[in-house]
């Protein structure tokens, strides 16, 4: 995974929620685009309603995975 694919996938018209995976097997879900900022090497991920943050290096990326949209009652 690189910046310019994330870059792709947060710069889309519609924004599909997904969820990142890494080689440690922890689990990001992103649902607003807002909460991730891309770096050169690394992605930063803000945890919603929360003034937390993590650091991610590209190359620990393992995989990205659709979440299925969430249905309004």
């Amino acid at each position: 995974m690189n910046r310019k694919s994330l870059a792709t996938i947060l710069e889309r018209d519609e924004f599909k929620p997904f969820k990142i995976i890494t080689s440690a097997g922890l689990a990001y879900e992103i649902t607003d685009p807002l909460s991730l900022a891309l770096g050169e090497h690394d992605l930063f991920y803000y945890f919603p309603k929360s003034e937390r943050s993590i650091e991610v290096p590209y190359t620990h990326i393992a995989t990205l995975e659709h979440l299925p949209p969430k249905v309004k009652h």
